[in-house]
């Protein structure tokens, strides 16, 4: 029995794996491709003259990177493996991709495509289970079984994966056997500071009173609805948040029910999504097309408006327009730390690093008690044979000693593969709600917008708490104050609007760039958006 490795689109994300195992069938090579990245050709990887034929695709998750090339590897009437999340969403996302992107034989790819949640025989001697990744809503990586005399010996690829948990799916578990890793490589060390940033923008212009659009990919989309939903709930907000198009339609494919969330896939009176105090959630990422776009001209000329588009960092953002528009990027990946501590607790004999270049992935070299294969090229390189496992040709024998020394090289005991046998976390979301495990920084977020208890006070210089912060200041001088707040005391008095004997509570919020704002707790009637009203403030003592 032999196992290989071979990158399949390397000049391009190198995201895309073919992994082959030799001496199953007799006269023929079985071939597994894990992910169909932009560049990949497979009559220009198998050699039909040696027997090779694709036995199965693998489709870690649904971002474009992995499923570009689908239409244009299926070949020997192999199929496309994918989680059920994924495998729900998938025709819905190639329809939209292809308005966009080069996405072919989408009719194929779908009649191929099986929803993966067990252990999946793909020939005799080799089996493959998904397993959960983090990242992204149903990604999994895809644990390898095969079978060598009376052991097996397992291949992890790990996709794009992060510890972390996303939008309720969890992340890569850590207590899997595993002889060789297929790593990613890809890491993200400000990705937690990142999101946090995302939920607090959005969060301080629609408790603000205003509208809000949220332009993402489809998945993407859906992670931030997840985590606003569920963070407006737990902090006693109901902030109406409304998916649009592409984004709703995966929602509901998914089968989400968050709260405050609503979904709608068809529109054709887009005003609905753009109320003040509310937000809209659209793709594509930057609103130059599709729902987005479509959002974004009902708020173009709409100074109280916020429009904050979520990239993967490969897009530039519109900046036209009376709104305020911004740019987050949206990369979620781990830590290199994280990266090492995964390596260290599978302690494979070998790591193939793919989804990274050059110095990128050279600097995995030489890191664990493993066998590291950085390679950038498309030559096959062999793992196992019936010798044993094989190293790099170019590496010392200290380095083969201090492997051999150090992992576990002898294979796993099984009778046979099945769940009872080999147990194998399966790729589904969980009921408990926990975002700070998701990355979250829920201490910072709750200090700004968590309420304090209301104080009652019906006296005429009655005066509204701000919810910037919860201890008394009554001491302090204006200037220890936070700046654009040291005019405006804790508590309002009235404000008068144009019914001027009524009377208005509202809250302080901090904009930020010099902006402060006074939402009001209950709607004024005969005020309009774009009115001007004259405020009265009863401050206290200074």
């Amino acid at each position: 029995m032999q196992i290989t490795y071979q990158h399949a689109n390397p000049r391009e994300g190198k995201e895309s794996t073919v992994l082959r195992f030799e001496g199953l069938i007799p006269d023929q090579t079985v071939a597994v491709l894990i992910d169909a990245g932009s560049g990949v050709v497979v009559d220009d990887l198998l050699d039909r003259s040696a027997g090779e034929y694709l036995t199965a695709v693998c489709l870690t998750h649904a971002h474009l990177d992995h499923y570009e090339s689908l239409g244009r590897v299926i070949r020997d009437g192999a199929p496309i493996l994918a989680t059920p999340s994924t495998a729900s969403i998938l025709e819905d996302v190639l329809a939209a991709g292809k308005e966009y992107y080069d996405i072919t034989e989408t009719d194929t790819v779908l009649e191929r495509l099986e929803a993966c949640s067990s252990w999946t025989r793909l020939v005799e001697g080799l089996h493959v289970h998904p397993v959960p990744a983090g990242h992204a809503p149903g990604a999994c990586g895809f644990l390898f079984a095969v079978r060598d005399d009376d052991v097996y010996r397992t291949v992890l690829a790990t996709g794009d994966f992060t510890r972390r948990g996303a939008a309720g799916y969890p992340g890569l578990p850590t207590d899997l056997p595993v002889d060789v890793l297929v790593l990613t490589g890809a890491t993200n060390s400000s990705f937690e500071t990142e999101a946090t940033e995302i939920v607090e923008s959005i969060t301080e212009r629609v408790l603000a009173g205003a509208p809000v659009l949220a332009c993402t990919s489809a998945l993407t989309g859906v992670q931030i609805a997840y985590w606003l939903g569920h963070y407006f709930d737990q902090i006693d907000e109901h902030v109406p948040i409304r998916l649009a198009g592409h984004v709703a339609n995966v929602y509901d494919q998914l089968g989400y029910e968050v709260p405050s969330v609503k979904s709608v896939p068809v529109f054709d009176d887009p005003t609905q999504f753009v109320a003040n105090g509310a937000l809209a959630i659209a793709g594509p990422e930057v609103p130059v097309g599709g729902s987005s776009a479509r959002l974004f001209e009902q708020l173009r000329t709409d100074a109280n408006a916020f429009v904050l588009q979520v990239t993967g960092g490969g897009s530039e953002p519109v900046t036209a327009g009376q709104c305020t528009t911004t740019a987050s990027v949206f990369s979620n990946h781990p830590t290199r730390e994280v990266v090492d501590e995964v390596v260290a607790a599978y302690d494979p004999v070998h790591v193939v690093v793919v989804h990274q270049h050059n110095e990128a992935a050279d600097c995995f070299k030489d890191h664990y008690d493993s066998y590291v294969w950085a390679t950038d090229d498309t030559d096959e390189y062999c793992l196992f044979d019936r010798t044993g496992w094989q190293g790099p040709p170019w590496v010392s024998e200290r380095t083969v000693r201090r492997v051999e020394a150090n992992t576990d090289t002898t294979g796993h005991l099984l009778d046979g593969i099945s769940e009872s046998t080999f147990p194998v976390p399966t790729v589904g979301r969980t009921p408990s709600v926990d975002l700070s495990e998701e990355g979250l920084h829920l201490d910072g977020l709750d200090e700004r917008f968590q309420q304090t208890e209301p104080v009652v006070d019906t006296s005429t210089s009655s005066h509204t708490r701000s919810d910037t912060t919860s201890q008394d200041d009554s001491n302090e001088t204006a200037d220890e104050r936070s700046p654009g707040l040291a005019d405006i005391e804790r508590r309002l008095d009235a404000i008068e609007t144009r019914l001027r004997a009524d009377e208005f509570e509202a809250r302080v919020v901090d904009a930020r760039d010099g902006v402060t704002l006074l939402r009001l707790d209950e709607e004024i009637d005969g005020v309009s958006h774009g009115d001007r009203v004259t405020l009265s403030l009863s401050l206290g003592d200074r």
